[in-house]
């Protein structure tokens, strides 16, 4: 269920009219519905702004190579060119997880957590803007996590079950695991049954009752999970215990839409414990500011500063 209403966005409404539209499977009707949604002004604005975005990030088609002439380029033509490139780099880096959600299959949106039923029996929970793409055709059962964190309840049907993460594989052989990523790593946790995590030669077998952390070079030593504080966000609540501070207000950054930019790198390695509500990110992380001394500016909706 959404953990808040939101108002219509046109350019919310945009984005998933572009992934829509592009889709195999769109139909005469769902064009209807788009050409009328385009007949309110601010809608069609946010389109057109989209489009004139997505042509932008196109290569350019390939031309013969012209003869080269020596021409004199002013010093204001050069900081334009540099600028434009600046605001188009600016532009991918916050919208581009966006797009790459409503590319997905599976996907929820910022503060938003779903539970879904596959076709084969299981059950996946996604977390706040978190996408997967699922293959359920072939003899080995194939999801692709390509952001954010889901909880599995895997319907063991005879058929092996391999998730995607990076360049990792998890091959499952247990019912009930969570795999998240986050911006430096990626972790699974066994809940029941067991899981092995393959990165090129490397393997590590994780058990109930454990968790491993991982990235594109390596697998660190499997660990003990506390499962109570792993498996506390299908619940709405981030459970801390003895955390570092940097994680907790990552993760209720988050859950607003946010990017965390702190000030000073030693905050982030305080430790904290707590239980923080993620339906009500605002609150939780100005109640902790508070705790820690610290200030909180957010920075055109996308960033939040701490210092």
């Amino acid at each position: 269920m959404p953990a808040k209403q939101l108002q219509p966005d046109p350019q919310q409404e945009a984005l998933e009219w572009f992934s829509l539209l592009r889709q195999p499977g769109c139909d005469e009707t769902q064009r209807q519905a788009f050409a009328a949604w385009c007949q309110q002004a601010e809608n069609a604005h946010a389109y057109a702004e989209l489009e004139t975005f997505w042509q932008q990030l196109q290569p350019a088609p390939a031309r013969p190579c012209p003869r080269q002439v020596t021409v004199r380029r002013s010093y204001l033509g050069r900081w334009l060119a540099l600028l434009f490139l600046l605001g188009l780099g600016a532009a991918a880096y916050l919208y581009w997880p966006l797009m790459q959600r409503l590319a997905s299959e599976l996907h929820t949106d910022v503060g938003e957590r779903r539970s879904i039923r596959l076709a084969d029996g299981t059950t996946l929970t996604l977390d706040s803007a978190s996408a997967m793409n699922v293959d359920l055709r072939s003899r080995t059962r194939l999801l692709h996590l390509v952001q954010g964190q889901v909880y599995l309840e895997v319907m063991l049907d005879g058929r092996a079950m391999e998730v995607k993460v990076g360049n990792a594989r998890i091959q499952v052989f247990g019912t009930r695991l969570q795999v998240a990523r986050h911006p430096s790593h990626d972790e699974l946790v066994v809940i029941s049954g067991n899981a092995m995590v393959i990165q090129g030669g490397e393997q590590r077998m994780v058990s109930a009752g454990e968790r491993v952390t991982f990235d594109e070079t390596r697998i660190d030593p499997v660990q003990k999970a506390d499962l109570k504080t792993a498996n506390s966000w299908r619940n709405g609540h981030l459970k801390a215990t003895d955390m570092p501070l940097g994680q907790v207000l990552e993760r209720l950054a988050g859950y607003q839409g946010q990017r965390l930019w702190l000030m000073d790198e030693h905050v982030a390695h305080r430790r904290v414990s707590g239980d923080f509500n993620l339906d009500r990110p605002d609150a939780s992380l100005q109640s902790l500011a508070a705790a820690q001394h610290l200030k909180l500016q957010s920075v055109l909706g996308h960033w939040l500063v701490v210092r």
